[in-house]
């Protein structure tokens, strides 16, 4: 009993370090559209490539979103932090295909956890993304469509 328990713990362990190991197995979830954009291939989303420059506030970014004419669409939005974490653990997973996002540094949400809170959230780029709020500081945007 102990050594099927043994066994099944280190299966376990590579299932959750998948991330970590190297490339996955799955196919490219992300397509680089070539016009600044990436989309992905199971949602649809498009999100652009390049991320703003550092904004302050909230005006700032949604003012950013509003000048946004990446790929010829206009229907472009801050995304949910949910949004912004499943960005990160995708890449993490080695999903990105040919798509390279900088995904360094804060990012501006719109909203936090369904409470409508809007700030500049940090997502770690380790092999278990983290989430962080920081509220009054500078993020950049890196706009999501639809």
């Amino acid at each position: 009993m102990q050594k099927l328990m043994t066994a099944i713990g280190a299966v376990a362990i590579v299932l959750i370090l998948q991330g970590c190991a190297g490339p996955g197995k799955g196919s490219a979830r992300f397509v680089n559209l070539g016009n600044g954009t990436c989309q992905d291939t199971v949602s649809g989303q498009m999100w652009q490539i390049e991320k703003s420059g550092m904004v302050s506030s909230l005006e700032e970014a949604q003012a950013h979103i509003a000048r946004l004419n990446q790929g010829e669409y206009k229907d472009w939005r801050l995304p949910t932090v949910f949004e912004l974490y499943d960005l990160n653990y995708l890449f993490d997973l080695h999903l990105n295909g040919d798509c390279n996002l900088d995904r360094s540094g804060k990012y501006w949400s719109g909203e936090k956890d369904g409470e409508g809170t809007v700030g500049a959230w940090e997502i770690g780029d380790q092999c278990d993304p983290a989430r962080q709020y920081y509220p009054g500081t500078k993020g950049s945007v890196r706009a999501i469509r639809p």
